[in-house]
């Protein structure tokens, strides 16, 4: 017996490691894909023994993210404000390599899906790095399409840290603009009057290098989507 297990040992036979399940740690790129269309949000956690814990960021802002992982299975509780008062959003999800695919459950009144990717390890993975590589400083041309016809704008944006300043040119006039820029997230926006009516345009989306996407709200007056391609 002994010179069979011996031989086993030899020849590599003996029972195999399980492979290693990914560490949900680190920067994910989200998307929640809802009836608006798609909304994208940087998420950081942090893993201690199989507790997660860390923040979720979006154009609503920054919330608390808390959960678990169990193998390759995950569930994430996220203390939100939309607007209404708060709510729990509760994510689940399974993580395959880089990549997390679940469904998100909107205070039990709603369910939608989700999907996340690891961001980029550039400049060691450390989440000033990833910040400071992503900058959207330059003119931007605009591609809006609405129920109500579309239009060509341009934007001009200038980028300090995560805050966003600039100036809208287009169909609706000339306005100056602010906003945001976490992780690839992005929103700005910009008061309009139009025949003695003033609201607020918010385009929210998402960034990639020198294009983004997403949506864009006219008040209560629509809404619709557009892409944008960096001019300079």
């Amino acid at each position: 017996m002994k010179t069979l297990v011996a031989v086993v040992c030899a020849l590599g036979l003996a029972v195999p490691v399980q492979a290693q399940t990914p560490d949900a740690a680190g920067r994910w790129e989200a998307t929640f894909y809802t009836q608006d269309g798609p909304t994208p949000a940087t998420m950081v956690l942090e893993k201690t023994g199989d507790k997660l814990a860390g923040t979720i960021s979006s154009h609503l802002g920054d919330a608390p993210v808390e959960g678990t992982q169990k193998g390759a299975d995950l569930s994430l509780a996220i203390a939100a404000d939309l607007g209404n008062g708060p709510v729990t959003i509760t994510l689940t999800g399974r993580l395959n390599g880089d990549v997390i695919t679940g469904t998100a459950d909107i205070g039990g009144e709603m369910q939608l899906d989700w999907g996340a990717k690891r961001a980029a390890a550039a400049g060691g993975g450390s989440k000033e790095a990833a910040d400071k590589a992503l900058d959207v400083t330059g003119t931007w041309g605009l591609e809006v399409t609405t129920q109500a016809g579309g239009g060509s704008p341009t934007v001009t944006l200038e980028q300090n840290g995560e805050a966003l300043s600039g100036r809208y040119s287009g169909q609706l006039g000339e306005a100056p603009l602010t906003g945001t820029l976490k992780g690839t997230a992005i929103t700005f926006q910009f008061p309009v009057d139009v025949q003695g009516t003033s609201y607020t345009v918010v385009y929210t989306g998402s960034v990639e290098k020198d294009t983004m996407k997403g949506t864009v709200r006219l008040g209560d007056m629509g809404e619709g989507t557009f892409t944008g391609t960096r001019r300079k």
